[in-house]
């Protein structure tokens, strides 16, 4: 059976409705973290990776997302894996760890889902410096460390680069 237009345009709007409600919770869930209009900075920090190496959490230079998360965080468990998809040559991506019992729980999430991404150790102060409320949380961070966007709760590839674009494209507009 076809369908006609009148269905078409309320699946429409429905979508339409649903997409500003997931925007507005997003928004929402996110207000209190650091700004995403680009003059918030990420911190010249320093942690250690899961490998021993002491790495930058964010490079000048590489636009950056950093994504934290907690080993037992089942939201986190879920979402982890939508990293993966993020092309590696437009995003550096970093995970960084946080709420951690010990190293062998961290390896063991890593190990179970399979992240491929740099895994740093976080700590309580860049969980303060950087205002992480809850897991997963991410920020997106342009080549000068800027915050250029944000999310924390449930994320996906998709949702991940489209911030990513939309910052883009707000970046470009900025440039005289």
């Amino acid at each position: 059976m076809p369908l006609n237009k009148k269905k078409l345009l309320r699946w429409g709007c429905e979508l339409s409705l649903l997409v500003l409600i997931v925007g507005a919770v997003i928004t929402w869930q996110s207000k209190d973290m650091l700004s995403a209009d680009g003059s918030s900075t990420v911190p010249e920090a320093r942690l250690v990776s899961l490998s021993g190496e002491v790495l930058p959490l964010a490079e000048r230079g590489k636009r950056t997302l950093i994504y934290f998360w907690a080993p037992w965080c089942q939201i986190c468990a879920l979402s982890i894996g939508s990293l993966q998809n993020i092309e590696q040559q437009d995003l550096h991506v970093v995970t960084v760890a946080m709420d951690y019992d010990s190293v062998e729980s961290v390896a063991a999430f890593v190990a179970e889902h399979d992240v491929q991404n740099t895994v740093l150790l976080g700590t309580q102060a860049i969980k303060q410096d950087l205002q992480i409320l809850g897991y997963p949380s991410y920020y997106l961070v342009n080549e000068q460390r800027k915050i250029v966007a944000k999310s924390y709760g449930l994320n996906t590839s998709v949702g991940i680069k489209m911030n990513n674009w939309l910052a883009q494209l707000r970046e470009s507009a900025e440039k005289p």
